[in-house]
């Protein structure tokens, strides 16, 4: 009876270990897998899109050096102008 009951137990253990193991195989091929690949292609488009903005920042700073470097010249031109005329009265 005893080692009958021990059996039991035992089997009812083997049973439920693999279920247990179906149930997580399951569950990691049903959500686990998607759930990594969704995160992998989002990480993908986020180094893509942090690539891209930083080629147009960079391409910003240098148009806004270039217009930084031509009001200065228009500056001292302006001043120039004024100067000259002022020297002409």
């Amino acid at each position: 009876m005893t080692l009958l009951y021990l059996q039991e137990i035992t089997w009812i253990i083997g049973i439920v270990t693999f279920i247990g193991g179906i149930a997580a195989f399951l569950f990691k091929k049903i959500v686990i897998e998607p759930l990594q690949k969704s995160i992998d292609s989002l990480n993908e488009t986020l180094k893509d899109f942090k690539l891209s903005t930083d080629r147009k920042i960079t391409l910003i700073e240098d148009e806004i050096d270039v217009l930084k470097e031509k009001t200065t010249r228009h500056d001292e031109q302006i001043k120039t102008l004024f100067r000259g005329g002022n020297s002409n009265d």
